[in-house]
């Protein structure tokens, strides 16, 4: 015991020295914006993150990087993003080419000898009788190494096997038991959804899916519904979740007797939960479809009463109720209006015209009276046509005031 915890204090020494080099020795500062892209490896369900500075890859490319079993060609998982650097970071992987002509016919011979290596395991696997499934075989080290990954609902003991297979291929051989997730995800496929398997695309932690979930989503609890290619329960089930319970939460319970803000009560019939609708069976006899906004979770003061035999039940869920919203009309909106200041003007021209006003003003009460003393009129007539044409005449004397003054001011600007 003392050995073996004196040799994994020397590795964890190792590693914090290690780590510490790559800190040193890196020429970026913590926050400094970095570009990256997801390579993802074929047998492989996860995807792995490299810097790619200011080269410019395409996402489905296949380059040339290491992996975490050595070098190999993989392709591009996602579209270059932004991220900041902090020491968790470190070491940064670099993508070392874009696979060329070449790269692709020599790993085109290595899926060839996978599956080669693959039947003579088939073959070995029934001449030993073990209760195992070969999901798939993948060469790494350039062809130096082979990983066969099986599943099996026990231990199993492929000692025999592993010294029948280095024995048949003459290269190092290891074995690895890994669950039927893990296989679905290492081989890929389509779903009943018609997109490629969800944790082997873009997922990096899968499982842990429950059947509460299932309920959760209102999904019928049949295998053909909630299990996905791998007979175990779907993993949309679970980073969907959340969805569904926020949305559930602004929604009345299924069953409950409630009010709504329009004052009908009745009964929760039924949930549409991703659209944050429910249906509800009034008092009246009457089924109606509302939106979420229309349930109220305050308790009411007095006990809601709900008949429990309708004579006649009448179906109107055909047509939304909503809740009132405040309207603005953007039509009426006004635009700010800007006034400028006009320019002072000259008190001698101010003097001025005020005397010819007054000059005006003398000779327009005579005017009337010369026009208006015809003979046919007579007492208040005569009077308030007067008082008329001298209001008509000042209108017409102020318009062409306004209109000198702006004449004047366009001269001096």
């Amino acid at each position: 015991m003392e050995i073996q915890d004196q040799d994994g204090q020397e590795q964890q020494e190792q590693q914090d020295v290690t780590s510490q080099e790559y800190i040193n020795n890196t020429k970026y500062k913590d926050g400094d914006i970095l570009k990256f892209v997801r390579v993802r490896f074929p047998g492989n369900a996860k995807s792995f993150q490299y810097h790619v500075g200011d080269k410019e890859y395409a996402y489905g490319q296949k380059v040339v990087a290491m992996s975490d079993r050595g070098m190999a060609i993989g392709h591009v998982n996602s579209f270059p993003f932004d991220a900041p650097f902090s020491t968790s970071l470190l070491p940064l992987q670099y993508i070392s080419k874009v696979a060329m002509e070449e790269d692709i016919i020599e790993e085109k011979k290595l899926i060839e000898s996978e599956r080669q290596a693959e039947r003579v395991c088939l073959d070995l696997i029934e001449r030993h009788q073990l209760d195992m499934n070969l999901t798939h075989v993948e060469f790494t080290q350039y062809g130096k190494k082979a990983v066969f990954y099986f599943t099996s609902p026990g231990r199993v003991d492929f000692r025999g096997l592993v010294k029948d297979l280095v024995s048949g291929l003459k290269m190092r051989i290891e074995l690895r038991q890994i669950s039927v997730r893990d296989r679905a995800a290492a081989i890929g496929g389509i779903g009943p959804c018609g997109r490629v398997f969800c944790c082997s695309s873009f997922l990096n932690k899968y499982g842990q899916v429950g059947i509460k979930m299932a309920k959760n989503q209102g999904v019928a609890l049949s295998g053909n519904k909630i299990n996905g290619p791998c007979d175990q329960l779907k993993c949309c089930l679970q980073y969907e979740d959340q969805v569904y319970t926020d949305k559930r939460n602004r929604l009345p319970k299924q069953g409950s007797i409630i009010k709504t803000s329009n004052g009908d009560v009745g009964k929760v019939l039924n949930l549409s939960i991703l659209n944050e609708q429910f249906v509800l069976l009034t008092s009246s006899g009457t089924k109606r479809r509302y939106e979420a906004a229309m349930y109220s979770r305050k308790e009411s003061s007095q006990p809601l009463n709900f008949p429990a035999i309708f004579d006649n039940i009448t179906d109107e869920t055909t047509t939304l109720i909503k809740a009132p919203r405040l309207e603005v009309d953007t039509q009426t909106e006004q635009t700010p209006i800007t006034v400028e200041m006009a320019q002072p003007i000259d008190n001698t021209v101010l003097d001025i015209e005020n005397e010819n006003d007054n000059d005006n003003d003398n000779e327009n009460e005579s005017e009337p009276e010369a026009t208006t003393n015809t003979g046919k009129e007579k007492g208040p007539e005569k009077e308030e046509r007067n008082s008329r044409e001298k209001h008509f005449n000042k209108n017409h004397r102020n318009k062409n005031k306004f209109k000198k003054n702006n004449h004047q001011q366009n001269k001096k600007s």
